[in-house]
């Protein structure tokens, strides 16, 4: 089997590329699932002109030493799927993928990753595998319509920020406990450079809640004080109940809700919004 060669494009698109010798067979034994049937394919030979073949034809070709293969677009990881939506979202695509836009997607990008969350604690195994598909596929979505970056960036981006995050593994750095890696990848995600937050209602009260406390900002109010103080003292005298104390006492707070027919996620959200309406955060 030939192995993969990448060749710098000569103009806007990157070529991936099958040089022979190949049989066409084993080719799509080993590919044919990568690209829709229709999708066209480009046959170089050696010596003669170059032709194109849709990709279901794959099985038919042979490369002989010298002829090449141009595919469809990149084979491996998600290009694929890249390929598969950038045909959607092409002139003969799909109505409704075209008229998407970032704000219109963001339903399911949170809702895909609620069902992702589902198979995982289900344990469902073929579940998650289908719902991290549909999460990647809101992924490669979004980047294919942003307008100021691109998949590859998206990549290079998380790929710098765990090198840099990691110097444990890529550098002279010697952490070797979860807890101490953990505090240095604190430390050094607040040395990036700081996000405004402007939409952070978009989150779960709770997940809301936590984010403005890592940043110092929390309710002046007594209960907030008294709460927080006999949580912290209940923990301290229950060494290895931590957890199940923080749970208790989120369960007791929405059963009061309840009890006074009241939303306790409303409630904390309504909250939230009120008392950093008045804040410009950095």
């Amino acid at each position: 089997m030939a192995q993969w060669t990448f060749h710098p494009s000569r103009g806007d698109e990157d070529h991936f590329i099958i040089e022979g010798p190949a049989q066409g067979s084993d080719l799509y034994r080993n590919f044919g699932a990568c690209f829709p049937g229709n999708s066209r394919m480009t046959v170089c030979p050696r010596l003669g002109e170059s032709r194109e073949l849709n990709w279901e034809e794959l099985n038919k070709i042979q490369l002989e030493p010298g002829d090449s293969l141009k595919l469809p677009g990149n084979p491996t990881s998600a290009g694929p799927l890249e390929h598969v939506m950038a045909r959607l979202l092409g002139e003969d695509g799909c109505p409704w993928d075209r008229e998407q836009t970032p704000l219109s997607l963001l339903r399911y990008l949170l809702d895909e990753s609620y069902e992702a969350g589902e198979a995982l604690i289900a344990g469902d195994e073929n579940g998650l595998a289908d719902e991290l598909g549909d999460v990647l596929l809101q992924v490669v979505f979004h980047a294919l319509i942003a307008r100021g970056f691109s998949l590859a960036d998206v990549i290079k981006r998380e790929v710098d920020k765990l090198i840099r995050r990691h110097p444990h593994v890529f550098a002279n750095e010697h952490w070797t406990t979860p807890q101490a890696v953990n505090e240095q990848w604190e430390q050094l995600k607040a040395l990036d450079k700081p996000r405004t937050h402007l939409a952070e209602w978009v989150y779960p009260s709770l997940a809301w809640a936590e984010r403005l406390s890592k940043r110092g900002i929390v309710p002046p109010s007594d209960v907030f004080a008294a709460l927080s103080e006999f949580l912290q003292v209940y923990i301290g005298n229950n060494e290895g109940k931590l957890e199940e104390t923080l749970a208790d006492a989120a369960w007791a707070v929405s059963d009061v809700s309840r009890q006074y027919h009241r939303d306790v996620e409303w409630s904390l959200w309504t909250r939230l919004a009120f008392f950093t309406s008045g804040h410009t955060f950095s």
